[in-house]
C-alpha cells in the first residue's frame, strides 16, 4: 500500500515537471509573442499601481518612523529634565542641611555642653507639628527628658526614645513651660507653648517695661532647662495696669516645618 502511494506521488511530480517545461518552451516560440505581449501589457498597469502603493506605504512608514523617533527623543528630554530638577532639589536640600549643620556645630562649640547631632526624619501628624522625629535614640545616648536645641536656639525636649529614633516634644506644644528672662531689661517670666505663637508671662518690675525686639533666654530657674539657650524674640507686648503680669507675644527662633538638624544635650539632667 505504501509503495503504491509513493509511486503515485512520484508520478504526479514528474507530470508537473513535464508540464512546466512544456509551458516554458511554448512561451519562447515566435508564434507566442503576441500572447506574451498581451500578458505583459495587462500586467504593467497592475505593476505600476503596486509600485505606487508601495511608495505610499514607504512614505507613511517613514513618517511614522519619524514620529516614533521624535516621541522617543521627547521622552528622553523629559527624563533628562526630570533628572536635572531632582539633582537641583537634592543639591538645594543638601545646601540647607549643610548650613543648618554648620550653625549647629558652631552653637555646640560656643555653648560648651556635650551634644549629639541628629537629623529630623519626621513631623507630627497634626498641622502644627507639635512633635518631630529624629534619627538618634538610646543607642546614641539619647534619653527621655533630654533638652533639644538647634543652631538658632531651644527646640524642646525628648518625649520618647527608641534604639535609633526619638520623638521630640517642641515648644509648640501648649503643655510646654520654660523659665526665661529678657536680654535687655532682665525681666523674668515663663514662656508658654502654643501652636500659633509662643507667649511669655512677664513678672513686672517698677520702672522697667519689656520692649519689642528683646531676646528671650532660658534662665535655668527650676532646673528644667540649662541657662543661656535662646528661645524667642519679643514681637509685641500687652501691658495692663490692672494685671499682675505683662504678656508678650514671641517670635520663636525655630520653625518646625523647615527644621532639619537638631542637637540633643546629653550632659544636662533636668531636675
Amino acid at each position: 500500500m505504501e509503495r503504491r502511494t509513493q509511486s503515485r506521488h512520484t508520478g504526479l511530480f514528474l507530470v508537473l515537471c513535464a508540464v512546466m517545461l512544456l509551458l516554458s518552451m511554448v512561451t519562447q516560440q515566435p508564434w507566442a509573442s503576441g500572447a506574451r505581449g498581451y500578458a505583459k501589457g495587462a500586467i504593467e498597469p497592475m505593476e505600476a499601481g503596486m509600485m505606487a502603493v508601495a511608495a505610499r506605504v514607504g512614505a507613511w512608514t517613514s513618517v511614522l518612523g519619524d514620529i516614533s523617533s521624535l516621541r522617543t527623543q521627547n521622552q528622553h528630554l523629559q527624563d533628562e529634565n526630570a533628572s536635572l530638577r531632582k539633582q537641583i532639589a537634592e543639591l538645594s536640600a543638601a545646601g540647607l542641611d549643610n548650613q543648618a549643620l554648620r550653625q549647629a556645630l558652631d552653637f555646640q562649640r560656643s555653648y560648651g555642653h556635650t551634644m549629639v547631632a541628629a537629623a529630623v526624619v519626621g513631623r507630627g501628624p497634626d498641622s502644627f507639628s507639635l512633635t518631630v522625629a529624629i534619627d538618634r535614640g538610646t543607642a546614641d545616648g539619647v534619653r527621655p527628658g533630654m533638652v533639644v536645641a538647634s543652631g538658632a536656639g531651644l527646640v524642646g525636649r525628648v518625649r520618647e526614645a527608641g534604639p535609633h529614633v526619638s520623638i521630640v516634644q517642641t515648644l509648640a506644644d501648649p503643655q510646654s513651660r520654660v523659665s526665661a528672662f529678657l536680654s535687655k531689661s532682665g525681666l523674668q517670666g515663663t514662656v508658654i507653648g502654643g501652636p500659633g505663637s509662643l507667649e511669655m508671662q512677664i513678672d513686672p518690675r517698677f520702672g522697667i517695661a519689656p520692649a519689642v525686639g528683646e531676646w528671650v533666654i532660658t534662665n535655668g530657674v527650676g532646673g528644667g532647662y540649662p541657662r543661656g539657650l535662646v528661645v524667642a524674640q519679643v514681637a509685641a507686648v500687652n501691658h495692663n495696669d490692672a494685671a499682675t503680669v505683662d504678656e508678650a507675644v514671641l517670635a520663636w527662633v525655630n520653625d518646625t516645618t523647615s527644621l532639619s538638624v537638631v542637637l540633643v544635650i546629653t550632659d544636662f539632667t533636668p531636675s
